[in-house]
């Protein structure tokens, strides 16, 4: 290595580690950020339209502005981050569909509670680079769609992210078998099991559309309750509460089927593979 490219290096390393902190709150080593960081954004440097999906609290959306503020720093390349989440159908819209098929669909998360024909239109938008484009924004708070938008003017590069980004439809064999309460006592003849599969089949149109996967796998489920239960304990700005924790263990479970789906077929799926530990650190990158 000459002097010019280790200066570049060590460059890279420090706005990795101060972006990092800036988006995490929480502090990494060089040593941590050359193992892991270095390399998976060197992969990506060259790719135009990235998915990336994992469970909650897993850190999609901060490898994704990280993604977007390193491309932008390093190879002057604008990114637009598309969060499924935002994509959310209207609670009333909902509520429809809850009566119409299954009670179950007035809660937000799977296949189905998305409005995807509005986000093909905008990736469609984005593509024949028509700008203005302007992409709408879910307030969880309110559950619904706020009045304004954000608005892209330019995007060299498209990155969708979200819980069940890239997600293939699941097999009946695992789709019947009930791995919860929510599934053994309010799903019992998989109505609304086998519609949001039904409607991930429609999905798969937009994720063919990006040819590079990123996939971050939780190590152990009830971890990931922790993992959403310290987020959401973070947004409130508290320490400890018991009946958030009870109540997010309780709807966590309409993203748990999915989820490990996910966990057991997209790593054979995925461009890379990024294996995240119990404490929300990268163990191994794939």
């Amino acid at each position: 290595m000459n002097l010019q490219s280790g200066t570049r290096l060590n460059d890279e390393i420090i706005f990795i580690q101060e972006k990092l902190k800036l988006i995490t709150h929480e502090s990494f080593d060089k040593k941590y950020i050359k193992k892991f960081y270095l390399p998976l954004l060197h992969s990506i440097k060259n790719k135009k339209k990235i998915m990336i999906a994992g469970s909650q609290g897993s850190g999609k959306s901060s490898l994704a502005l990280l993604i977007s503020e390193y491309l932008k720093k390093y190879y002057l390349k604008s990114s637009v981050i598309i969060s499924l989440d935002d994509f959310y159908i209207s609670k009333n819209k909902r509520l429809k569909l809850a009566r119409k098929i299954h009670p179950l669909f007035a809660t937000r998360g799977v296949p189905g509670t998305h409005d995807i024909e509005l986000l093909q239109k905008k990736l469609q938008k984005l593509n024949n680079k028509d700008f203005p484009v302007y992409l709408p924004i879910f307030d969880k708070t309110t559950d619904s769609r706020k009045k304004s938008f954000k608005k892209i003017t330019k995007a060299d590069i498209i990155i969708l992210e979200g819980w069940c980004v890239g997600a293939k439809p699941i097999t009946d064999t695992f789709l019947c078998k009930n791995i919860n309460n929510l599934e053994k006592f309010k799903d019992p003849q998989f109505i609304w099991r086998k519609n949001y599969n039904d409607y991930l089949y429609l999905y798969q149109k937009i994720f063919s559309k990006f040819n590079y996967f990123i996939y971050l796998q939780f190590n152990n489920w009830k971890n990931v309750i922790e993992w959403k239960y310290k987020q959401e304990l973070r947004l409130r700005n508290k320490t400890k509460d018991p009946l958030l924790k009870k109540y997010l263990s309780e709807f966590i479970q309409y993203y748990e089927k999915i989820s490990r789906w996910m966990f057991k077929k997209s790593p054979n799926d995925c461009n890379l593979l990024i294996k995240i530990d119990s404490k929300q650190k990268i163990k191994q990158i794939r």
